[in-house]
């Protein structure tokens, strides 16, 4: 895989998170990297998270609440100030559905570079969400980021990978933030033993995590999700 450098000028950065936590669970350490450079970073998050507590003492109102602070807690973490939440419904997460509106966010960011759970990460709202994008490039050829699928519920077949050794104990923080979805799983101890494998990849023993991603071309990316998701 590529070992991705952040040298240069700044970037537009872009990351689409389908719920509140994958964000920082996939791409946390590089969204601090790139924010060290001084990028312009953009979460978009899409879920309204309302079913992702399981709490017959909460209405979705209240999940809804709850999630969103998590989200805004693990931002601050993160320094992202710039943050959209669009709060989409489950029932909106369809093959049949596109929100066409809500992808102006997208497009308006002009990012050169995007982020997105990968073409193929075992989760079906993750795979709807690129299938939502690879129909936004379709209709706006104008808009051609460098797309970077990464990796929550799959290992991918990594093209590119970020070096996040020295940003690792902020990123187990902004994992923290996500206090009620760790009550089910201990996502922070499983994400560590992944970025710390990735971090194989750079051979020797100087990087103990990484971050790693399926990074292609628009174009490319989009010719590859036509033939599998679309």
């Amino acid at each position: 895989p590529r070992i991705v450098e952040f040298h240069g000028p700044p970037q537009r950065v872009c990351v689409l998170t389908p719920h509140a936590d994958d964000e920082t669970f996939g791409v946390g350490g590089t969204i601090l990297r790139h924010r060290e450079r001084g990028d312009a970073v953009c979460v978009v998050l899409f879920s309204d998270n309302a079913t992702s507590i399981d709490d017959g003492r909460l209405d979705a109102d209240g999940i809804r609440r709850i999630r969103d602070l998590e989200f805004r807690n693990a931002m601050d973490v993160l320094g992202v100030e710039d943050r959209v939440s669009l709060h989409l419904g489950n029932r909106v997460f369809r093959e049949r559905v596109y929100p066409k509106s809500e992808f102006r966010h997208v497009i308006e960011k002009e990012p050169d570079v995007l982020y997105l759970p990968s073409l193929f990460d075992n989760h079906h709202d993750h795979r709807i969400l690129n299938n939502w994008l690879l129909r936004t490039l379709q209709m706006n050829p104008g808009v051609r980021p460098i797309i970077r699928g990464y990796e929550i519920w799959s290992p991918l077949p990594a093209t590119a990978v970020v070096d996040i050794t020295l940003q690792i104990e902020r990123k187990c923080t902004a994992m923290s933030c996500y206090v009620t979805q760790q009550e089910a799983i201990d996502y922070q101890h499983h994400i560590v033993g992944l970025n710390a494998y990735r971090a194989m990849t750079f051979g020797g023993r100087n990087a103990r995590y990484a971050e790693a991603f399926l990074e292609l071309p628009a174009d490319t990316y989009l010719e590859l999700g036509i033939s599998t998701v679309l």
